[in-house]
Order: structure tokens, then sequence, then C-alpha cells
């Protein structure tokens, strides 16, 4: 006598069938070039790329801000302040000392504003570079022409991770200056670099995520006071 058929016979052939239907279905896509999305309920899963994350944009200080006020501004009634032998200038009112001219030696004067600007701390510091322009850099050596250089070359005095824009061009104490915005990390600011007797000057803004509007009145009314002592 002959077996009875174990299981169902018809829930066997559906089974065969979805098979067939799903080895059709992935040959087709092989043959047109895509694949097909895992089936809801296999035991295939799906691994979506990790997108990274897009950089983030960072709005540079313009330096317009600076040169199209011609670098200057309303003088301070503070007393001179000479940063010999180079030059004089009136600090701001509220800006306080808090330079460290021990380690720095090319730094001549950092002031600090008050805390009340926002973006504390925001900083002005004037240096004066240890540089002969004709000897280091050639007759042809202009403010502008070192300003271009160091936002694309970073060789000197600012680090190699600055994003910088376009250089500027103004006047400090009757001499050309180059002047560009720039973002290092967090901090935002302005250079501007100046040559007088064949010496490189740098004035450096900062501030920790910007520059305030008063930061930027001081700022002007500080330059427009500078003065050659020789």
């Amino acid at each position: 006598m002959s077996k009875p058929l174990v299981g169902d016979p018809l829930g066997t052939w559906r089974s065969f069938g979805r098979i067939s239907l799903i080895l059709a279905m992935a040959i087709s896509c092989i043959a047109c070039g895509t694949v097909p999305p895992p089936v809801s309920g296999s035991s295939g899963i799906a691994a979506s790329s990790a997108r990274s994350p897009s950089p983030s944009i960072v709005a540079l200080p313009d330096p317009a801000v600076l040169t199209s006020k011609g670098c200057s501004g309303t003088a301070p009634t503070t007393p001179v302040q000479s940063l010999a032998p180079y030059y004089s200038i009136r600090p701001a009112a509220g800006w306080t000392d808090t330079g460290d001219y021990v380690h720095t030696e090319s730094l001549l004067l950092e002031l600090t504003a008050p805390a009340s600007y926002g973006f504390a701390p925001t900083r002005i510091r004037l240096y004066a570079f240890p540089f002969d322009v004709l000897t280091d850099f050639g007759p042809t050596a202009t403010a502008h022409s070192l300003a271009t250089d160091e936002t694309t070359s970073h060789r000197r005095i600012t680090s190699p991770q600055l994003q910088t824009t376009a250089v500027s061009d103004c006047t400090v104490a009757l001499e050309a200056a180059g002047t560009f915005g720039y973002a290092d990390g967090g901090e935002l600011g302005y250079w501007l670099l100046v040559i007088h007797q064949d010496r490189l000057f740098g004035i450096k803004l900062q501030g920790a995520g910007g520059i305030a509007d008063p930061g930027i009145r001081d700022t002007l009314s500080m330059l427009g006071t500078i003065a050659w002592i020789r």
C-alpha cells in the first residue's frame, strides 16, 4: 500500500512558485545592472551607507569693514603710548594691556576689549617682525604682496589651517597696508601688514567667534592714531 503524502502539496507548489519568481527577478535585475532591495521579512540585512557630514562653511570676516573706512576712525582722547623705537598709538578707552612680552619677542602691545563687547576675548595685537623686507623678500615686495603670500603659503606669521579672504588695501600712518580676514577654528579676525623703513609690521584683531561693532569701531580709532617715531 502506498504511503500518504506528508505535508500540503499545494503549499509546496506555492513556495516553489515564489522562489522561481524571486530568482527570475534577480536574474532580470542583474542583467539590467541593478540589485533589488531585500525582501521584507527575509534574513538579508540592508546596510545603509554612512554619509559623512558636510564640512561647516565659515563666514569669513570681510576686510572691507576696515578698508572702506580707510583703516582709520575718530581718535580716542586717551594718553599716547609709545612703542619705541617704532611708533606711538592711543589705546581705546576700556581696553586693558594683557600682553606677554617676555615669551613673544615680536609683540609690541596686546590690548583686550571690554567683555561687554561680546565675542570675548576680543584682542588687538601689534607686532614688529624681525624681517628686513629688502633683504628677505626682495625689492618688489609690498604690503599687499606679502599679505597675499601669507594667505596662500602661511609661511611666516599665520598657521597652515587658516582660512582667509582675498587681500584688501588701505593706509596706516601714511604707509600702504595689506589686509585680510581669517578664521582659525573658533577664532575670527583680521590681519594688517605694513612696511615702514624696510621693517614688516603686523596688526592682528581677533575675537572668539567674531568681532562686534564696538571692537571694529575702537580698532579703527586706534589705527588712526599710529604715528611713526622714526
